[in-house]
């Protein structure tokens, strides 16, 4: 009988005989993943094989002791299984030896060499799980953690290999399995978590329960089955993360347009590489200082109104010139000079201030950032951002350049360590691959829920590609004790020359750099057309009130021109035109309160004369905190407190144990995480007297004459 008739046999089967069944896993007949294909990784130059199965586990636990911190303990497991398009089954149970036994079951049933688990958010599981795993299976024989807690794939030498799925969905189970209309659904609020439990009570779980822990994993498997079948992807090929998704579509289409020589080419060497980290900057995120913790009236000030760029970093990859030369030294540079050839080349230097001010206390937003100095003396900061130093150095380009000699004075100023880079645009393969990405997703949208989801996370992946530090210390854990720490086996130059010797390095580090300068740059060309209050600015958006219209128009056409220049347009979908860019109105609001970045409340602007709700944002807080507000925004102040239980922010506190051991009531203890609601006070900005800032004098170093040049 051929493979492919066995396959149909097998379908059929689970399709229209077996019945999917929630079962406790000592009434489970294991014997039934016989049934399932092992499957070989194509093109790898090994024998091994893959069952072809999706898995995920979940654990449950409970406290030792209700509303104290203190040690947990796995109270309830699932594991659910998937097959042939089709849910098989979902085992339960209590002890986390049981989870692993079952585990291992379950691998050397079915015929494959290796056996994939999922689990979302696995560095919670893997905390309970871990020293019955290293009993039954000895330590992973690979793990890769993106920081300390946080492993994103273990494969231990029995062939069993776990995966965190959080990483790959970028958001919660209950919102991927909305995103995705998956046929079942996260079962909230039916699991009561201020309940003591003990592994005995596995066997008396009620309804609810029961519907809780299945669905948990029930969701995760139907869920990573669209986006296997979505991306046209094995078990065993699904990327581990979001931005995996588009990266082996860039690196397929680059190298048939021989992107690696071009990479060859551009690669700056590790100490040109080391400054191009330092010039790098997040998204801008500020508060106006003149109105923190001050309520905004729109009758008293006119409507508050938040303009969004659509795309704003596609936008700058498709419409903005990048650095497509190797960084040479370039000598005898001012400011004056690199702004007057910035168009043509793009620059990296560092820059130092002496006596450096903003020009005018009206400035809302100013530019400099403090944690990106290298040196300050005597820096008088507005929440991270300077309005005057007796001196500070800084590494920027010439991009950052204009918005900070457009906003301060200095008396002295240099510019040493002068490198600069031809600019053009990017390849057209890979332009063209961004514009496809923002098409898929305007065409998209408020269609099928799971192509939408997946062209979203592609398109905002693409700048993440770009942008991630080429080489990062590998984090180890120690096994014994649970610590995580860097390795030094390798140090950063020599990880650096590994990854620009690797063919799959196409994408030049530098040009993240310049994406979120340009986007820096638009986001302060926007705000020239306030004519009211600028009030706070996030990344990509800027709350302000009296927008001139006129000019916001003539910003978008400009954004347009930049677009067709490179020779993209609109995407029109039914008649309606989507541009990359262009400041688009994103909400109207009648009060708002700000108490610095990151941390700002506005209440939405009244609809058929019923008064709009409130919407929060503050870091660290869940969005549902407004409700701690209870409706009066003038809640929103310094020390003001978000209690934990209404928030839903928790402390996570680690337990690590020498060994497993047996409680009093039977329960198999181990390490473990406390989970504690976390109360979050809220602070504010301190705000400076503008006409005292320039009372105090320092000495300074003594620089050659020639050094400065004239501001």
């Amino acid at each position: 009988m051929t493979r492919q008739a066995i396959l149909n046999m097998r379908r059929s089967y689970f399709h229209n005989e077996h019945k999917y069944t929630c079962i406790h896993w000592r009434d489970f007949n294991f014997d039934v993943l016989n049934k399932i294909m092992y499957i070989t990784r194509a093109g790898r130059g090994d024998n091994d094989t893959y069952n072809d199965v999706i898995l995920m586990f979940d654990t449950e636990t409970s406290k030792q002791t209700l509303n104290t911190v203190c040690s947990n303990y796995v109270v309830a497991w699932t594991i659910s299984i998937r097959a042939f398009n089709t849910n098989i089954a979902t085992i339960y149970g209590s002890k986390p030896s049981e989870l692993v036994y079952c585990m291992e079951r379950m691998h050397k049933i079915m015929p494959g060499d290796k056996t994939i688990f999922y689990a979302h958010n696995y560095s919670y599981d893997y905390v309970f799980a871990r020293k019955f795993m290293f009993v039954k299976w000895g330590t992973p024989q690979k793990q890769l953690n993106t920081k300390s807690h946080y492993p994103l794939f273990m494969e231990f030498a029995n062939g069993i290999i776990i995966k965190d799925s959080l990483i790959l969905a970028q958001r919660s189970l209950e919102k991927w399995a909305d995103d995705l209309d998956v046929e079942h659904k996260k079962a909230v609020g039916k699991w009561n978590y201020n309940k003591i439990r003990n592994q005995g009570d596995g066997r008396s779980f009620s309804k609810d329960e029961i519907e809780y822990i299945e669905h948990d994993t029930l969701a995760g498997v139907e869920c990573i089955q669209k986006t296997m079948d979505t991306l046209n992807k094995r078990i065993y090929s699904i990327p581990y993360t979001a931005t995996g998704i588009p990266r082996e579509a860039v690196r397929t289409i680059g190298k048939k347009y021989h992107a690696r020589d071009l990479f060859n080419r551009i690669v700056p060497d590790y100490h040109i590489q080391e400054m191009l980290e330092k010039v790098y900057h997040g998204g801008y995120t500020h508060g106006n200082r003149h109105f923190i913790s001050r309520t905004i009236f729109s009758k008293e000030f006119g409507p508050i109104i938040a303009k969004d760029f659509a795309s704003s970093y596609p936008f700058c990859l498709l419409a903005r010139k990048f650095p497509m030369e190797r960084f040479s030294p370039t000598n005898d540079c001012s400011i004056k000079h690199i702004l007057d050839y910035g168009e043509k080349y793009a620059f990296i230097f560092k820059l130092i201030l002496v006596n450096v001010k903003l020009k005018s206390d009206a400035i809302p937003m100013p530019a400099l950032q403090m944690s990106k100095c290298t040196k300050t003396i005597n820096a008088v900061e507005d929440n991270g951002r300077i309005l005057t130093a007796k001196y500070l150095e800084i590494y920027t380009n010439e991009t950052d350049l204009k918005i900070i000699n457009e906003q301060y004075e200095a008396e002295q100023s240099a510019c040493t360590e002068v490198y600069s880079s031809k600019k053009d645009y990017l390849p057209r393969w890979f332009t063209d691959y961004v514009f496809e990405c923002f098409k898929d997703k305007c065409e998209l949208k408020g269609g099928d829920p799971v192509l939408y989801s997946i062209a979203k996370a592609k398109l905002n992946s693409l700048y993440g590609m770009i942008c991630q530090h080429p080489c990062r210390l590998l984090i180890e854990e120690d096994y014994q004790t649970g610590d995580f720490e860097t390795s030094k086996e390798e140090s950063l130059e020599e990880l650096y020359e590994k990854y620009t010797k690797k063919f799959t390095s196409i994408l030049p580090y530098q040009w993240g750099v310049w994406v979120t300068s340009y986007a820096f740059e638009n986001l302060f060309t926007l705000g020239k057309c306030i004519n009211g209050i600028w009030l706070y600015s996030d990344t990509d958006s800027a709350y302000a009130t009296g927008w001139d219209e006129e000019k916001v128009n003539a910003y978008n056409e400009k954004c347009k021109a930049e677009l067709k220049a490179n020779g993209y347009g609109a995407v029109l979908v039914n008649g309606k035109e989507f541009w990359l860019g262009i400041a688009e109105q994103d909400g109207v609001y009648s009060q708002m309160r700000c108490c610095g970045a990151k941390r700002y409340c506005v209440r939405y602007a009244p609809v058929n004369g019923r008064p709009g709700k409130l919407k929060l944002t503050v870091a660290g807080v869940p969005k549902k905190g407004v409700k701690c507000l209870k409706n009066n925004i003038k809640n929103f102040h310094k020390e003001f407190i978000f209690d934990g239980k209404t928030t839903g922010k928790l402390q996570h506190t680690y337990f690590f144990e020498p060994e497993i051991w047996i409680d009093k009531n039977g329960n198999e203890r181990a390490d473990s995480i406390d989970l504690s609601p976390c109360e979050y006070k809220l602070d504010d900005v301190k705000t400076v007297d503008w006409e005292a800032l320039w009372q105090e004098d320092v000495e300074l170093q003594i620089y050659e004459e020639g050094d400065f040049y004239e501001y």
